[in-house]
């Protein structure tokens, strides 16, 4: 216990709490999985080996290393992440772009499976899912993060050739979000060098920072002390050590290393206030802060640590709880919030209380959310309100422990990083549930109260406002911000009223139910069952994933059978809103969430082009909830008006922030320009949120959700048969009896014909230029065949656009694409760019991406790309076989064409040709329709 000594008051409490229970189980280590092989070669290097089949000949390749930009000098600002970029561009065993092009040969694809990332503490280096098929490429992979740790060449001829890309990078990412946080870093770690840290550099230092800074970076840093190498996957472990104490033997231990400096957050008796605005903000925020020292990292792998980690999700999920009640009001005093336990850095964790407001109204919301924390602190939390608290987190720890034998390899790496990185375990989820059953009946009430009190203290206060800057929205002063806080801690404050809750959505003893008339066998091995009330229930079984089932409810129709003038209430953001504040039944948004308090359960309805219904997922344990979510969502659909009225003023306080904010400006361009019939496609406005009710979307709602012939419920996961029988009668039975068949109507809802062309200008910050192509014909016949060589002409045009706008031209971050052909509700394909540049270069790369789209369809792919699509579809098939969401998509497809989709796919991979993508690309082409819409700045804008 000594070590707790001088911790703050909280930890003091925690450490007292558990010597309750230390008689039985002590201050112990948590037991690591003994499945993963560790050490710790003679350099210092630790590695991490763990063999797993999921997927099969597949394994992941990490290098953690535990530095980042906190470590740069001044001269070396944002080249922590340069050099992440030059581990891309020259290895001394992979010299220049060999590593990429090995690794895109034999199926991985750049950004997806090749990739890094690069943080304030620490940096990591990835393969992702590759293809271990032979040892020649298990050696390479190794070879790969040898060369990563110690022999990155760093040519400055390279490096010159970078700066493009990473002031491209930096360009897309400035955005209001980006450059709000750099100014609320002085308030958030004030008094330290957290305060000044960027991430990615200032403009100046990229563009003329030396080669010998980032060298030096290098050197001092990249040590074997300071990484982990990470293998997970079908591999022999043993086999795998050996490979490394070989491999990396030649990299030497550091002579004399620079030591890392800790940095500590300064204390501070009185609040730190802090007030960032940005013309492009689009909502007004408060963020509540109360900093803490962290646990030891040498106790961040005991029970005490565990059980730390128990009580602040009892306590977030107790007061995220309760926001929720909220906000789910008309009336709420704040939009959004929440609460709960976070690390800020390294040397500091924080008690964090965020809130999104109305414009104009920070001082009375703060002053509402400031009193719900005073509740918490002077009267604590009801039994029932810990109760579902536990049972929750209970259920999230018995989901992993269902799910622990169908992990993939991507599932193990992020212990073993934080186990490197902090000290935290990587127990076997079994092992990590037992343990939590154990540790939650010592969390009683009285001591959950004082660590949720002990967590709000006086000193180390900070309070962020960030909001929008513009005219006549004035923000309150520090000291009204610090004045409505003590006026809250000096109020009379009554506590709560508990809630009554009912157990069950449904009594199922009041449900007449049906029976399954007809069972027979259909597509992928999937059992369809024809109920006495029309619906059919197709069943996959399978073990992809032990604690997952997906289920999709659905029939034809969708929008197609809404009247355009009705389309205005199904403006998208309108739906998205109203759907997440809705409850169900009887039963508000709040109590459902209450209600499913320790069942994993999520069920909504949606509505899409031609087909509606209800899906989700759910773990095994709680199939029987999950059912009648769906029961009541079409026997009893809810139309609050209370519900409905919350999402429009959500909407209503942050749209005049939107509309003029760049990347909406840009969408509503986009949406003028492509789409023909403009009823069918709302830009959300203010004359849309009048024009828009509840009252139609339940006209047109209830007229949509009633089972008709054709109503299918698909369910893939893991599932027992012989016990989701009598479940499927019970609810799904139960449903109406199936009435006459309907089916989407044809709707005039189509792409513009001919050229198109809309370049405009508009006031922004950071200056950018976003262009957005689009090529698309209705004269293309849909195939499975079709779509794979969409598929492989959009791979083959990454790799173009990769080399030419952003390697070679250095004048974008990235080029997104998108091809894809269509069936129903009629043929159409398409084939989509965007990409951000520099405001002088967009001339030039919008005619490269043009040309270079054009030249593919001309000429096709060249051997070599060819071969690296061809390897990377292969590979691709395996995986998504593995994943309950490829066979749901599969079964529904059979049902709508009559073609195993899946058998399909397979064919067309194997049929895929150079001549074959050159020709579904020209026939696109060829239709002439070419939308272009390119948004500039208009005048000079943010200058460092």
């Amino acid at each position: 216990m000594k070590i707790l000594k001088d911790m703050k008051k909280m930890f003091l409490l925690l450490a007292a709490v558990w010597g309750c229970v230390m008689t039985a189980h002590g201050q112990t280590p948590l037991p690591n999985d003994p499945a993963v092989k560790v050490g710790k070669l003679d350099n210092g290097m630790t590695y991490y080996i763990r063999h797993n089949d999921k997927p099969a000949q597949r394994a992941e390749f990490y290098l953690a290393t535990h530095v980042g930009a906190i470590q740069e000098t001044p001269d070396q600002d944002g080249l922590a992440h340069f050099l992440e970029h030059m581990c891309f561009n020259g290895l001394k065993n992979l010299p220049g772009k060999q590593m990429l092009e090995y690794l895109q040969r034999i199926g991985a694809e750049f950004g997806r499976n090749i990739n890094a990332s690069t943080g304030v503490e620490s940096t990591q280096y990835m393969l992702n899912n590759i293809p271990v098929t032979r040892e020649g490429i298990i050696d390479t992979c190794l070879l790969v993060m040898h060369d990563y740790s110690h022999f990155v060449t760093n040519d400055p001829v390279e490096m010159d050739k970078e700066r493009g890309v990473i002031l491209e990078e930096r360009r897309t990412r400035r955005n209001a979000q980006w450059r709000m946080y750099e100014q609320s870093k002085r308030y958030l770690y004030k008094g330290s060098k957290y305060a000044e840290c960027s991430l990615i550099g200032s403009q100046e230092n990229l563009e003329t920072f030396k080669p010998e800074s980032l060298v030096a970076f290098y050197e001092t840093w990249y040590r074997p002390d300071n990484q982990a190498l990470i293998v997970v996957g079908d591999i022999d472990p043993d086999q795998i050590e050996a490979k490394i104490k070989t491999l990396f033997a030649d990299i030497p231990a550091p002579v004399n290393p620079t030591a890392k400096d800790v940095i500590k957050i300064p204390d501070n008796e009185e609040p730190i206030v802090g007030i960032v605005t940005d013309p492009e903000a689009t909502s007004s925020s408060i963020t509540v802060l109360w900093k803490d020292e962290p646990l030891p990292v040498q106790m961040n792998n005991t029970d005490v640590a565990l059980m730390t980690d128990l009580l602040k999700d009892i306590v977030g999920n107790i007061m995220s709880e309760r926001f929720d009640d909220i906000t789910k009001k008309a009336d709420a005093p704040f939009m959004d919030a929440g609460f709960g336990f976070y690390e800020l850095c390294e040397t500091c964790d924080a008690t964090v209380g965020s809130l999104m407001c109305k414009d104009g109204e920070m001082l009375s919301s703060l002053q509402a959310f400031y009193t719900e924390i005073e509740k918490m602190k002077r009267y604590g939390f009801s039994e029932d309100e810990i109760s579902r608290a536990k049972e929750e987190i209970i259920s999230r720890y018995e989901k992993a422990a269902t799910g622990a034998d169908s992990r993939q390899n991507s599932e193990f790496v992020y212990p073993l990083i934080q186990h490197f990185f902090h000290n935290k375990p990587y127990m076997e989820p079994a092992t990590a549930l037992k343990l939590v059953k154990m540790i939650m009946p010592a969390l009683q009430p009285a001591v959950i109260n004082k660590v949720a009190a002990a967590a709000i203290t006086d000193e180390n206060l900070v309070i962020l406002c960030e909001g929008p800057q513009k005219e006549g929205l004035n923000y309150p002063s520090e000291a009204q911000l610090v004045a409505a806080v003590e006026a809250v801690k000096g109020a009379e404050i009554a506590a709560n009223v508990e809630e009554k809750v009912e157990k069950e959505f449904v009594n199922p003893a009041k449900l007449k139910g049906g029976k399954v008339k007809q069972e027979a066998q259909v597509v992928n091995g999937a059992t369809e069952w024809t109920l006495s009330n029309g619906i059919k229930v197709v069943v996959l079984p399978t073990e992809y994933r032990k604690d997952q089932v997906l289920l999709n409810f659905y029939q034809d129709g969708g929008t197609s059978l809404i009247a355009d003038e009705d389309m205005v209430s199904f403006e998208s953001t309108v739906l998205q809103l109203w759907q997440q504040n809705r409850g169900v039944g009887k039963f508000s948004s709040s109590t459902v969430q209450k209600m499913l308090a320790g069942k994993q359960v999520y069920m909504k309805p949606y509505i899409k082009d031609i087909t509606h219904g209800i899906s989700g997922s759910c773990q095994p344990a709680d199939l029987e909830t999950a059912l009648q979510l769906l029961y009541l969502e079409f026997t009893e659909p809810r139309f609050d008006q209370e519900e409905y009225d919350v999402a429009i003023n959500q909407i209503r306080a942050i749209l005049p922030n939107i509309v003029n904010n760049p990347s909406f400006v840009f969408q509503k361009a986009v949406t003028a320009a492509i789409q023909e019939n403009k009823a069918r496609h709302i830009v959300l406005s203010e004359e849309v949120l009048n024009q828009a009710s509840l009252q139609t979307i339940e006209k047109n709602w209830r007229k949509l959700v009633v089972p008709a012939a054709g109503t299918k419920l698909v369910i893939v996961g893991n599932v027992d048969m012989a016990t989701l029988r009598p479940l499927v009668e019970k609810y799904v039975g139960s449903l109406p009896k199936c009435k006459k068949a309907r089916t989407w109507r044809p709707v005039q809802d189509r792409f513009v014909s001919g050229p198109v062309k809309d370049h405009f200008s508009i006031a922004m910050q950071t200056p950018k230029a976003t262009v957005f192509q689009l090529y698309n014909s209705y004269d293309v016949a849909y195939s499975v065949e079709r779509e794979v060589m969409l598929e492989a002409a959009n791979l083959v045009l990454d790799m173009v656009y990769t080399d030419t706008l952003r390697e070679d031209e250095g004048g974008t971050y990235g080029v997104g694409c998108q091809m894809d052909i269509e069936q129903f509700p009629e043929n159409r394909s398409y084939i989509l760019v965007s990409f951000d540049t520099n405001p002088s270069s967009c001339e030039k790369l919008t005619q490269l991406a043009v040309d270079g789209l054009r030249k593919l369809a001309e000429e096709g792919p060249t051997p070599e790309q060819l071969g690296r699509v061809s390897e990377n579809l292969k590979k691709n098939i395996s995986e998504k076989r593995i994943t309950n969401s490829w066979w749901s998509g599969s079964i529904r497809n059979w049902y709508r064409t009559n073609e195993d989709y899946d058998a399909c796919y397979e064919a067309a991979v194997a049929a895929l040709s150079a001549e074959k993508i050159q020709a579904v690309l020209q026939e696109i082409l060829a239709s002439g329709n070419f939308a272009e819409v390119v948004m500039t700045p208009s005048e000079a804008a943010e200058r460092e």
